[in-house]
């Protein structure tokens, strides 16, 4: 019967019916009742949102030595931004929110969704299922003496071998020759262009093909997550005005003491904690691709000077 219940379990979509696996149904679930909870009370949205940072972090850890292609993480996060689009609209209260303001959160989180989902369908790009097509020499022995490393993950040591007779980088799990820069995922079980990272968050890596649209969604994202949360917390506590920007007030909450007395008032003050969360998390892994580029950058500059 349980099989039966989750194949019947689809929703519609272009192109056919999706199925719905109950592993989403229970990551759904999780997601919406533990940000339901933080609002009952004062003390259990504190424990609560200190708490689900590690979890997750711990979570991500798990997975990726048990269960490393999972979907979890990439439901959660889309999950979240649903939830707090839903959120945004029925609950906090628009009358104290210009239709501008409204309207500029929904564009950033579209925009946020189409980057990343874009992300996410170019990832397959970034593999090398085959030879490509100005390596075919390399077989015949025809390649340049170029000098190159055999490796076999992320770690660009020089602890790996040469292939003296085709002098081409070959992967050592795939048995193929790649182009520089070509790292194996692991996870993807495939070699990967320009890899930066593998994402968890999106379950894919990031390459060559989708490496800009991950950081444009990204920022997308971040930018949504801090404006929902302005709205939210001007909207439900006192607000201050701060400055002026091209004729719309800019404010602040200032008094948030008497949030918990009211649920759906509590549920605007927790989600916007959750968004401010999530922008941390954001923020911080857009640093991070900054100063990797940087560093990058100066590596090939002291190179060339050489």
């Amino acid at each position: 019967m349980l099989l039966t219940f989750q194949d019947r379990l689809r929703i519609p979509w272009r192109g056919g019916a999706k199925q719905i696996t109950l592993d989403n149904v229970v990551t759904l679930a999780i997601l919406i009742g533990t940000l339901l909870l933080t609002a009952v009370h004062f003390y259990l949205c504190l424990v609560i949102m200190l708490l689900l940072p590690l979890v997750l972090l711990y979570l991500k850890r798990l997975f990726g030595t048990i269960h490393p292609k999972t979907k979890f993480f990439t439901i959660w996060f889309f999950g979240s931004c649903v939830y707090l689009v839903a959120l945004f609209e029925l609950a906090v209260p628009l009358l104290e929110i210009l239709p501008q303001e409204n309207v500029g959160f929904v564009v950033l989180m579209t925009l946020a969704f189409l980057c990343l989902l874009k992300a996410k369908q170019r990832a397959v790009l970034n593999h090398l299922s085959a030879l490509p097509a100005d390596m075919n020499g390399v077989e015949s022995g025809k390649g340049s003496k170029e000098q190159i490393v055999l490796f076999s993950d992320r770690d660009d040591s020089d602890d790996g071998a040469t292939d003296s007779d085709s002098g081409r980088l070959a992967c050592q799990l795939c048995r193929k020759y790649v182009p520089p820069r070509t790292y194996h995922c692991k996870v993807c079980s495939s070699c990967v262009l320009r890899q930066d990272h593998h994402n968890v968050w999106l379950n894919c890596c990031i390459g060559k093909s989708n490496h800009r649209l991950y950081l444009a969604g990204c920022l997308f994202t971040l930018l949504a997550l801090l404006v929902f949360a302005n709205l939210a917390l001007t909207a439900v506590c006192h607000p201050t005005p701060i400055f002026t920007l091209y004729g719309i007030i800019v404010m602040m909450p200032d008094d948030c003491t008497d949030i918990f007395f009211q649920y759906d008032i509590a549920l605007c003050f927790t989600g916007s904690v959750y968004a401010l969360i999530m922008a941390s998390f954001i923020a911080i892994a857009i640093v991070k691709q900054v100063c990797t580029e940087k560093t990058a950058n100066c590596i090939r500059k002291i190179i060339q000077k050489r």
